[in-house]
């Protein structure tokens, strides 16, 4: 999701992209793959306690020694990757690799209520920043870009804790936790609604992105999950993926979609 992300800041930013971008790409999959990993690495011993743990280290199929090699090979891409991209982008790039580490460790942001959610608003906002200001200066357009892709950072991770609530009970204290599953349901299908209408303002202010109207049911069809989710106790542990999946969808049909009109001239 975070390399849709970025390429739709760089297409919205620039009609034309040059081989800065698949750098652009190199830094956002080998940064975002070291976060997954670290997390992995802190969330081990507390995944291991559930019956069937997505994570490899609580699992047993990965070990923690090849964990940590496979981590400093993606800091050493990422860096690497750093030095070729554009050094107006540096303190965006230094800023994501820092809240990668102190979301697992050293101040453990996932477990300080309201603090995990800015993180995960901001962590996907800096990567469509990265690809928009890699081709083009902060504007209106770009402060509406990035707020919608702050919106969907806050959702994605209340609907993550919202799935892992049994198993964070009794280890942590993170924003679902403080304001309880219902609330956490409401204040999500609050946002969904919210970042639907940020997206109208944004095709009635910017001339162009009419192309954007189709999609609206789409992120309509999202919200149905999570109604489902808030009244069925069964279909709650599945209910992201379901999400994860659709989201994906449908940010990959709006990045299509941008660029055929893009190159057929028609924006």
């Amino acid at each position: 999701m975070s390399i849709i992300v970025g390429l739709f800041g760089a297409f919205l930013g620039s009609s034309t992209v040059d081989i800065s971008l698949v750098y652009l790409v190199i830094f956002i999959i080998a940064s975002s793959a070291f976060g997954f990993v670290v997390n992995d690495i802190s969330d081990r011993e507390l995944d291991a306690q559930t019956p069937f743990p997505r994570n490899p280290l609580a699992d047993g199929s990965m070990s923690l020694s090849f964990a940590v090699v496979v981590s400093a090979v993606l800091l050493f891409i990422t860096l690497v990757s750093m030095v070729l991209l554009p050094a107006k982008l540096l303190w965006i790039e230094v800023l994501i690799l820092f809240m990668f580490v102190t979301y697992s460790f050293l101040i453990e942001t996932k477990n300080i209520a309201g603090l995990d959610l800015v993180y995960h608003a901001v962590l996907p906002m800096l990567c469509g920043m990265l690809g928009y200001l890699l081709y083009h200066p902060f504007d209106r357009m770009g402060i509406i870009f990035f707020s919608l892709l702050a919106l969907f950072g806050i959702i994605s991770e209340l609907l993550n804790e919202i799935r892992d609530i049994e198993k964070d009970r009794n280890k942590r204290r993170n924003s679902v936790m403080i304001i309880g599953e219902r609330a956490a349901f409401k204040w999500t299908i609050a946002l969904m609604v919210l970042t639907l209408i940020l997206c109208a303002f944004l095709v009635s202010v910017e001339m162009g992105y009419y192309w954007l109207l189709p999609l609206f049911p789409f992120g309509l069809i999202l919200i149905k999950p999570v109604f489902r989710a808030m009244n069925d106790e069964s279909y709650k542990k599945k209910f992201v993926e379901d999400m994860n999946t659709q989201t994906i969808k449908v940010a990959g049909i709006s990045l299509l979609v941008y660029c055929v009109l893009r190159f057929f001239g028609f924006m």
